[in-house]
């Protein structure tokens, strides 16, 4: 049984700022601390996170993993300069993070493919234990398919035909100890309410103490919103952190 341990969570990028000197862009990255591991989640748009995560004293030459939420480029941009920096780092994802992918006509998926180094990765089908403590679920389930955020996303297949993504490259990150649950989700496009439903089903007796992710709510109409709201009234982590995708107007909302 995982024991008490503590985690410590520090945001390298995100669409806004608050902190002196740092800098923001439309992405995300985290910096995760456990008591054995370092982990990111995510790299960003661009190395602005390095830059960043050097302004705040943090080494990310000791990283021991990259995990890569889905293979959009605000979260995969800054894969190569991280792998240039860290030259021992596992990155872990899906494989179908490397499908070109497509917002309407714009290629918005991960660049610079060819060049990247893929003995360094490790490719997860299944809930998986990265490190103590670190779960990686990979297989969100639309229970909910009003809780989706697939419109005008496409992804393109091996035959050069484009077709509407839905996100099968898309995983979670919880942190696991006896007190309870840490939800990280980079962009919830499976949706919010499916996300916590898996990971409900995989860790039934832990409560979420921290909810932490972008919804991807920042466009959605407001039945889209509802269904969110509704259920986080019904299933409510004991702290919420919304950021990236999710939207001011919305996060404003969500607030008690």
């Amino acid at each position: 049984e995982p024991n008490h341990m503590n985690y410590k969570i520090t945001t390298l990028v995100e669409n806004c700022v608050y902190g002196r000197k740092l800098q923001a862009e439309h992405g995300l990255s985290l910096y995760l601390e456990t008591p054995e591991n370092r982990l990111l989640f995510d790299a960003g748009a661009s190395d602005l996170f390095i830059r960043n995560a050097r302004l705040l004293h943090i080494d990310l030459q000791k990283v021991d993993y990259l995990v890569l939420s889905h293979g959009h480029s605000d979260h995969t941009g800054g894969l190569r300069y991280f792998m240039e920096l860290n030259t021992k780092a596992t990155i872990v994802c899906k494989r179908e993070v490397f499908f070109p992918k497509f917002k309407d006509e714009r290629e918005n998926g991960m660049k610079h493919i060819h060049s990247i180094d893929l003995s360094r990765f490790y490719f997860i089908d299944g809930q998986t234990e990265l490190v103590s403590g670190v779960f990686l679920l990979p297989a969100v389930d639309i229970i909910n398919s009003e809780d989706t955020h697939f419109e005008r996303f496409w992804v393109q297949k091996d035959d050069g035909c484009k077709i509407p993504y839905t996100f099968q490259d898309e995983l979670v990150m919880v942190l696991v100890n006896s007190g309870g649950l840490v939800v990280l989700s980079a962009c919830s496009h499976r949706g919010i309410t499916n996300i916590l439903r898996t990971v409900r089903t995989a860790f039934s007796k832990l409560p979420c103490n921290l909810l932490l992710g972008g919804f991807h709510i920042h466009n959605a109409e407001e039945s889209k919103y509802q269904v969110i709201a509704d259920y986080l009234h019904e299933y409510l982590p004991q702290k919420i952190g919304v950021c990236h995708c999710t939207g001011v107007d919305k996060y404003a909302s969500l607030s008690p």
